[in-house]
């Protein structure tokens, strides 16, 4: 089975998941206390970055800022890749190269239009050819404003579902073709970008199915996940538990992500990191912004993979200007 193409008709709870690894059962190990059908462990996972004594939020812990009002109850959101940091315990040389599917999709209709979905695809080259050596995160910070021909992410509600996959292969010969990488003589741009939004459901899977089959062999896979449900404001929040404090909803406010293997999530939670937002990395606190680069052994966040994503968000009504 294709990766694209997979896992993405059923939802991962990822509130229900963080709810079963709470700090009292730190004792037994992720695997054991999550459901068995959300055990893999590519399965992304949002965080979110925040201020203060806890650097890294759960979406379970996250209140919404944005309020979600009767005269704007819908969302506009705009997403920016900050970085993608490739763990230095991958294998990269001159040919290696990354694929991602970022998909951000509706969960209620604009009036009688079906649920929409953005599908965002993105190809990594993860060597230097300029420099002879890996690609760092800060070159593939990218917004995926232009992809999406400068519109944003509408979300009715303020309920969207997120779901990353990315794989690790070497250069096919499709690569040039797919994916366009702007070249001057002192840079190349290593990140390229095509956006398809506001499409059905329908069109997403053809286009994933499509991805899939342009690989000859198996890549490897870094991340392939089942889509996560979010609420990001207020009142989505109180539609998706129904008034009921037993009922975990993943919720996300404007600012800094983090998008994670949940194999990764003890490691990221337990170093209470810090972001240095000029090299698109994390470094547990304490420890200097060049050490941090350089991928320094103390540093536990040199070997996992993950991304870092900025989004900006707008209260909006979004039935106005329909018929």
């Amino acid at each position: 089975m294709g990766v694209f193409a997979a896992n993405n008709e059923k939802l991962f709870n990822q509130a229900e998941w963080e709810s079963k690894i709470a700090p009292e059962n730190h004792n037994k190990s992720i695997f054991e206390n999550a459901a068995k059908n959300i055990t893999d462990p590519t399965q992304f996972i949002l965080l979110q970055l925040s201020d203060g004594d806890k650097r890294v939020l759960n979406t379970s812990e996250v209140i919404p800022g944005l309020v979600g009002t009767a005269e704007r109850p819908d969302i506009n959101m705009l997403l920016d890749f900050e970085g993608f940091k490739i763990g230095s315990n991958e294998d990269i040389d001159r040919d290696t190269k990354a694929t991602l599917q970022l998909q951000i999709g509706q969960e209620q209709k604009i009036g009688a239009l079906e649920k929409l979905f953005y599908c965002i695809n993105g190809g990594l080259d993860l060597y230097n050819e300029i420099k002879s050596a890996k690609s760092q995160s800060k070159d593939f910070k990218k917004s995926t404003e232009q992809a999406l021909g400068n519109k944003p992410i509408s979300l009715p509600g303020g309920v969207g579902q997120i779901s990353l996959k990315v794989v690790k292969h070497e250069k096919p010969s499709w690569w040039n073709q797919v994916f366009s990488f702007a070249k001057t003589d002192a840079a190349k741009e290593l990140f390229s970008l095509i956006g398809f939004p506001g499409i059905t459901e329908t069109a997403v899977n053809c286009i994933s199915g499509m991805l899939d089959n342009l690989f000859d062999k198996n890549p490897e896979v870094l991340f392939q996940s089942q889509p996560v449900k979010l609420g990001f404001t207020q009142t989505a929040r109180d539609e998706l538990s129904g008034g009921l404090s037993t009922n975990f909803v993943s919720c996300l406010n404007p600012g800094f992500w983090l998008m994670v293997r949940k194999s990764d999530y003890n490691t990221i939670i337990n170093a209470k990191p810090i972001y240095y937002g000029g090299y698109g990395i994390l470094a547990p606190d304490g420890m200097n912004e060049i050490d941090a680069v350089r991928d320094a052994a103390n540093n536990p966040f040199s070997q996992i993979t993950y991304a870092v994503i900025r989004a900006r968000m707008k209260e909006v009504d979004l039935k106005q200007g329909l018929f």
